[in-house]
């Protein structure tokens, strides 16, 4: 029996597409990956994570050595180090550790200024995926040379009233020192003189003494630089502020705005007093393009001024500046006016806003009012 030709060229025809179909298919298909080319996984460990260094002396230099091993299979790759304070150093002797390998990370503690208890962290990020954020820890309990305790003065005196505050010295050379006042930076309102006691022993501990009589309400700040008579430390260096608060209290003490403020561009003050007949009389702008208006809250005591940017600004600023200033007018004895300043940020949302463009929180880190040194060495 024979096949008609045209049946038999439909067979061949079938069979080519079923064959390259196939062939396709082993083609397409994807490659298990061997195991031979899977990445190793590598393991950090160390042989101690805390080194305690026990007593030392201000103004030593301590230097330990950190083991690391890799116990993984696969090379352990160390990406950087870090430390938790500027007083440490931590020094990658190997980026790379092989399987089976060790390296090492050298930390330096420099004690300048660091007496008391310290404890320190150093952080080691690695390719180790179980730990890639070690920590390790260095403690030390070191005995200052000389300091003051304590080691910054704040004043807060009553208006019209003086405050006496005084600092003595402190640490191992205390009672070997000469003091002496070399400078005095900052506010004049505040009266310093070296002052001295009698301890048990007999001996005279030396000091200073800070006075301040508030005659206005204000702040200030100020630092006092001493001779020591000494080698080593030869100087000391001592932070002071006061400040003199009345009755009036204004939240926040100052408003920020945007060059560009759009609908939104309203700022809002919150002005209570002490003084249970305090009246605020007037809210008027001194300078700048801003308008205000006093309203009373639904709810609590007080006022709310409405401070607005009546048109952008421009160019706008690079830097935040103060465009304008709010004079708040009462019946205050102590502050019967009180100017708030109004200073324009280059990038909305700060300090006084309501937030930027659909509520976006503030991306501008602006100073406080009036910042106050930080106690000096810590």
């Amino acid at each position: 029996m024979f096949t008609h030709p045209c049946r038999l060229i439909s067979l061949v025809v079938v069979s080519l597409a079923i064959s390259n179909v196939a062939v396709g298919c082993v083609r397409g298909k994807k490659k298990e990956p061997s195991s031979s080319t899977t990445a190793l996984p590598p393991k950090l460990e160390f042989v101690e994570k805390m080194h305690d260094f026990g007593n030392a002396t201000e103004g030593d230099r301590l230097t330990h050595v950190f083991v690391i091993r890799n116990t993984g299979a696969g090379t352990l790759l160390i990406d950087r180090v870090t430390t938790s304070c500027g007083c440490t150093a931590a020094v990658l002797k190997n980026k790379e550790v092989l399987p089976g390998g060790e390296g090492q990370i050298e930390v330096t503690f420099d004690t300048n200024r660091r007496g008391g208890d310290n404890h320190k962290t150093i952080t080691v990020l690695s390719n180790d995926t179980n730990s890639p954020r070690a920590e390790l820890e260095i403690r030390a309990n070191v005995e200052t040379l000389l300091a003051f305790d304590p080691g910054f003065v704040r004043l807060n005196p009553e208006i019209g009233k003086q405050q006496v505050s005084e600092v003595w010295l402190a640490g191992k050379l205390k009672e070997q020192a000469k003091l002496k006042i070399l400078e005095t930076t900052g506010e004049a309102e505040v009266t310093i003189e070296l002052a001295d006691k009698k301890l048990e022993n007999g001996h005279n501990l030396q000091g200073l003494r800070f006075s301040v009589v508030g005659k206005k309400v204000g702040f200030g700040n100020g630092n006092l630089t001493v001779g020591t008579g000494l080698d080593k430390p030869d100087k000391l260096q001592i932070g002071f502020h006061w400040t003199v608060t009345g009755n009036v209290q204004v939240i926040p003490a100052q408003l920020y705005f945007s060059a560009h403020m759009g609908p939104a561009s309203e700022r809002v003050l919150r002005i209570s007093s002490r003084k249970t007949d305090f009246r605020l009389r007037e809210a008027r702008i001194l300078a700048g393009p801003f308008t205000a208006k006093i309203l009373t809250p639904d709810a609590g005591a007080g006022y709310e001024v409405h401070v607005a940017l009546k048109k952008d600004v421009e160019p706008p600023p690079t830097a935040v500046a103060e465009i304008g200033k709010l004079e708040l007018v009462s019946n205050d004895p102590l502050e019967p006016k009180k100017e708030v300043p109004l200073r324009l940020a280059p990038q909305f949302s700060a300090p006084g806003m309501r937030g930027g463009p659909g509520g976006a929180p503030g991306r501008l880190a602006l100073p406080p009012t009036h910042p106050a040194p930080s106690p000096q060495g810590r």
